[in-house]
Parts: structure tokens; C-alpha cells; sequence
């Protein structure tokens, strides 16, 4: 293998799982990657730019995707022979916890002298305990590692050992013998200038290292090639369950407010991205937090694009009607997105959000009219204050907001449990009291054995009040296929996936019950024939369990990847 400076792994959410018995059940159904979240964070791309402009060489390396694709990989053999001076791993959101630290352990027993450097989210929450682990070297917290990162590798790559030069690098958590030192988080990036989403540094990999299965984002990405372009660093909203709310953020990463990307330069990096990947771009986290001013620049460079490029839009809160007047003058096929979590105002405003159900109806009924080609709606379970018929009530409002539209079959709504875990650092992980919680997982080590229960009921790390586990689980099958009748009825989806979604949820179900009662006999779980016997159902009903997971793909138009453009990007620079 050829030697880097930086080697960025991204690890499985469970690193055995092709050994262990899991039923994650629902858990990812509402996100491109499986339950081994085998998607890499978009900070790979960022933190690889940065340092390759600046002379450091990275690689990375998706190795859940590389041990989800081919069941004889041998990634413990694949580690020992990479050669690289660092290893950088993330442990973003929580789910990671145990294949990040596994692979970490592998990484030592390999290249015991080789430094690791651990980031994200919940690297950034736990990092106290996380730094104890005689496998993590160094950790960076907040959410503006390219910088802090950039230096910690100039110091590495010298081989310089005058420990003072870490005691100078922001943001940095290291250990000096036994001795351990945190450095304050004072690199937070007021805007987003400094970070570039190329997509172009995946082409210069896959030729330089002769693999393209290492950089793939996800499973089934070739198929579906959505890319992803940020619009903001932090958030103005405080969802109470979500660690990258506006209280997580400040709490983790100190940023007291969000950073936005330029509107030209985020132009500018579409139009880039969209001569070598024609296809759906989404834009990551609500672009209407920026406020007018800020969405008008937006589209006013937004006439720089081809109209007829497919464009996705998610929302925190339903916009003006005009936001939705200005992309249909700007463009001809365009999906939005919006988590109302709730049909009951009061849970949700509970959660954070404060907009009626008359605003969210008449902005969904006034962007279909203007020509959304789809617009989503999610839902949760587990929620606070939220009752088994409180879930079952989903049903019925969107049964009535279907016949408000007509049936529109372009509307489509979903449904899945907050798992598996209420997130660390948001409001209900903090005061779980104010919002009906028991928080029965509060330290890494707890998350990192809760990640491998035997289903997605025991993997949870809270307990709602108002709600029992078997409650929680029996409603969200149960809404799902209320659901799934709904979207077959309007011809949102086929009579063939709503019959096989519907299949599907009640297999995982019975899966579910023969689980729950293996481990009433109270017997070695993992010395039970019986609960052996499951291993291949639990995986193949946790892949797509609530709903089909192409229903979440865009309504494509086209998609193709621009192969001579990206030849000759890579053997020319061009």
C-alpha cells in the first residue's frame, strides 16, 4: 500500500456484526445507509481538502462499506498492512461507539507506535472518558476540526517532540504519559469559507489507491449518486432530543451561533459538483434558517445553475410561501422535506418546534401546487409525553391530510422510533425529568455494550414515562402499516412494495416476540440455538423494515456520472 500522512477509517456501528445476532429492526430506515451506518461523515471530504492544499496526504477509507460489501474481508488483515503515520477516526454520532473503539483496538495491536486521532460529535461530549482508553492518542473537539487538525498532523509529520507545540493547537485533548491535557476549544469557525466540499478529491483516491469501494459514501450510492452539500455549521433550533441543537452545540463545541455558507460559493460548488455527478443535489440542514436576505442572495446566484438539475430541501419549520415561489422559479424539479415529528402540537412543542398544523398543511398543499415533484414528512416514536394512542392518531392525520390533497400521490409520509439513542448533550439527555425521561445509558462504556443487545427494544438508552419499550414498539409497527396503506391507496408507492413493506413489518415483529421470549427464559442468549437461528432474518428485516428504503430516493429525472470529465480531473488536473 502506498504510504499517507493521514488515514481517515470509518468504522461499522458495531464492528462483528457480521459474527453477533442483532436486530436492529427500524433503527435506519430513514437514512441512505444501513443499521451498520456505513455512511461516512461529509467531514472526511472537508478535512481531506484542507489538508491536501496544505501538502498533508490523506486517504479514506469506509471500511464498514468494504466489510459490508464482500462477507470475506478480512479487515483486521486489511488494517495491519495499511501504512500511514496517523489514523483518524470518527465516533460522530453515538451509534459508532463500539466499532470506532474496536477498530481503534485493532489499529493498536497493529501499529502500536502509530498515533489516533479520534473526532465528532460524541468524541466531543465524551471525550474525558474517551481519552482514558489506552487505544485513543488524541481527540478534537467541536465541530471545526480541519484547522486543529492541519496543525496536529505538521507537528506529526516533522517528528517533532517538543510537547509544547500540542499545548498550542486548539481544541486538542491529549495524553502525556499518564498525564492528561485539554486545550481549549477556541477554533470555531464563524463562517465556512475555509472548508470546500469537493467531490473531486473521491476520484483522486479511487486512481491514486486503485479502490473504489473505499470511498464510496454508502451502500448503493453507484445507483443512486446523491451528493450532499452543507449549508451550515450549528443550529438555531433546540430540538430536545437532538445533539446538534443549538444547546448541544454550545454545550459540546462551544459555538453559540451557526456558521452559513456564502451563497456563491455554495453556487459554486454545485455547479462543480454537477460537471462530473449529474444528479439529485441535497441541501443539508435548513436553509431558511440564514433568513431572507440570505435565501434572496441564494437564489439570485441560483440562476447560475441548469434549471432542470434535480434539487432537495429540508426543513426545520415550514417556510413563507414565497421561499417556495423563488425555487419554482428557479428550478423544474424540486423535493422538500420536513420532521414535524408529531401530529400533536403540544408534543411538539415539547420536542422544540413551535409551528401549527394549519402552517404545515397549507405549506405542503402550497408546494405541491407549485410543482414539487415529492414532499416528505417524518414522524417519530418515543417521544415526550407521547402515548401508544397518540402514535396511532399519525394515521389519521394523514389519512385527512391526504384527502385534503386530493390524494396526492406525491405526498408521502413515514414513521420510525427515536433510536437508537436519545442523542448526548441535547436537552432530554441533559434534563430528562422536564421532559418525561429516564436515561438508563449515560456513559460511553454503557452505550458501547448497550449497541449490541440482541434488538433495537433493549438498545435504546431511555425510557419514556408515558410510554413502556413494548408500547413504543408495538405502536411504531403498527402506524407504519397504517402508513404504508395510506401511500399504497394514493399510489405513492405500489400495490407490490405496500404489500411487501407490509410483509416485512410483520416478519420483523414475530422476530421480534421470538426474541423477546429467548431472553425471558433468562438463559446464556448467545449459547441459545434458537436465537442463533434468527441471525440472517434480523438482518435481512432490518435493511428495510417501516418502509422500502427507496422510498427515499428522489423521483429521478436522470443520474450519471460525467466518466470523461472525471478522467481527465484525475490524470490532468483539470
Amino acid at each position: 500500500m502506498i504510504k499517507t500522512d493521514l488515514t481517515l477509517l470509518h468504522a461499522p456501528s458495531v464492528y462483528d456484526f457480521r459474527k453477533k445476532n442483532i436486530f436492529y429492526g427500524p433503527m435506519s430506515d430513514l437514512v441512505p445507509s444501513s443499521p451498520i451506518f456505513e455512511m461516512y461523515p461529509i467531514g472526511f471530504l472537508t478535512m481531506s481538502n484542507y489538508l491536501e492544499k496544505r501538502g498533508i496526504s490523506v486517504r479514506i477509507i469506509n471500511l464498514a462499506y468494504l466489510m459490508m460489501s464482500d462477507k470475506n474481508f478480512d479487515a483486521e488483515k486489511f488494517i495491519g498492512k495499511i501504512k500511514t503515520k496517523t489514523f483518524g477516526i470518527d465516533m460522530h454520532w453515538l451509534p459508532h461507539c463500539q466499532g470506532s473503539n474496536e477498530v481503534a483496538k485493532i489499529i493498536k495491536q497493529y501499529h502500536p507506535d502509530t498515533p489516533v486521532i479520534f473526532g465528532g460529535f460524541s468524541s466531543s461530549y465524551f471525550y474525558k472518558e474517551l481519552i482514558s482508553f489506552p487505544h485513543v492518542d488524541f481527540i478534537l473537539r467541536g465541530d471545526s476540526a480541519e484547522e486543529p487538525l492541519y496543525q496536529l498532523m505538521s507537528v506529526i509529520k516533522n517528528n517533532k517532540g517538543d510537547l509544547s507545540l500540542l499545548k498550542q493547537i486548539p481544541n486538542l485533548v491529549w495524553k502525556e504519559k499518564n498525564e492528561i491535557h485539554e486545550n481549549p476549544i477556541s477554533c470555531i469557525s464563524e463562517d465556512l469559507d475555509e472548508v470546500d466540499f469537493d467531490y473531486r478529491i473521491m476520484f483522486k483516491q479511487v486512481l491514486k489507491y486503485r479502490s473504489l469501494k473505499s470511498v464510496v459514501p454508502f451502500n448503493g450510492w453507484m445507483d443512486y449518486p446523491v451528493t450532499t452539500i452543507p449549508v451550515i455549521r450549528g443550529c438555531n433550533k433546540n430540538c430536545s432530543g437532538c445533539g446538534g441543537s443549538k444547546a448541544a452545540f454550545e454545550l459540546f463545541g462551544k459555538r453559540t451561533r451557526p456558521a452559513f455558507r456564502q451563497p456563491e460559493k455554495l453556487i459554486d460548488e454545485i455547479l462543480l459538483t454537477q460537471r462530473y455527478i449529474d444528479a439529485p443535489v441535497f441541501i443539508l440542514g435548513d436553509i431558511t434558517q440564514g433568513g431572507k436576505e440570505y435565501l434572496e442572495e441564494f437564489f439570485k446566484n441560483s440562476k447560475r445553475l441548469n434549471k432542470d438539475m434535480q434539487i432537495f430541501f429540508e426543513f426545520f419549520e415550514p417556510p413563507d410561501e414565497w421561499f417556495y415561489d423563488r425555487v419554482a422559479e428557479n428550478f423544474n424539479y424540486f423535493c422538500f422535506e420536513i420532521s414535524p415529528d408529531s401530529h400533536d402540537e403540544n408534543i411538539r412543542q415539547k420536542m422544540g418546534k413551535q409551528f401549527t398544523n394549519s402552517r404545515l398543511v397549507s405549506g405542503i398543499k402550497y408546494a405541491l401546487k407549485k410543482g414539487a415533484r415529492r414532499y416528505d414528512l417524518y414522524f417519530m416514536t418515543g417521544l415526550p409525553g407521547q402515548t401508544k394512542r397518540s402514535i396511532m392518531q399519525t394515521v389519521d392525520f394523514c389519512r385527512e391530510l391526504y384527502e385534503t390533497l386530493e390524494w396526492d400521490k406525491r405526498f408521502m409520509p413515514f414513521v420510525s422510533p427515536m433510536a437508537p439513542f436519545i442523542d448526548p448533550g441535547s436537552r432530554a439527555f441533559e434534563n430528562p425529568d422536564e421532559f418525561g425521561y429516564v436515561i438508563t445509558k449515560k456513559t460511553l462504556a454503557e452505550h458501547i455494550e448497550a449497541i449490541t443487545m440482541p434488538s433495537w427494544k433493549y438498545i435504546l438508552n431511555y425510557e419514556s414515562k408515558s410510554l413502556t419499550r413494548d408500547e413504543m414498539v408495538e405502536a411504531t409497527y403498527n402506524c407504519a402499516i397504517g402508513l404504508n396503506a395510506l401511500k399504497g391507496r394514493a399510489g405513492s408507492i405500489s400495490r407490490k412494495v405496500m404489500e411487501e413493506n407490509e410483509e416485512r413489518i410483520i416478519s420483523a415483529r414475530k422476530i421480534m416476540s421470538e426474541i423477546d421470549r429467548i431472553v425471558s427464559d433468562k438463559k446464556d442468549l448467545y449459547e441459545s440455538r434458537s436465537f442463533e437461528s434468527l441471525k440472517d432474518k434480523a438482518m435481512e428485516y432490518s435493511l428495510s423494515t417501516v418502509c422500502d428504503k427507496k422510498e427515499l430516493e428522489f423521483p429521478f429525472t436522470k443520474k450519471n456520472f460525467k466518466w470523461c470529465s472525471i478522467i481527465r480531473t484525475v490524470l490532468f488536473n483539470r
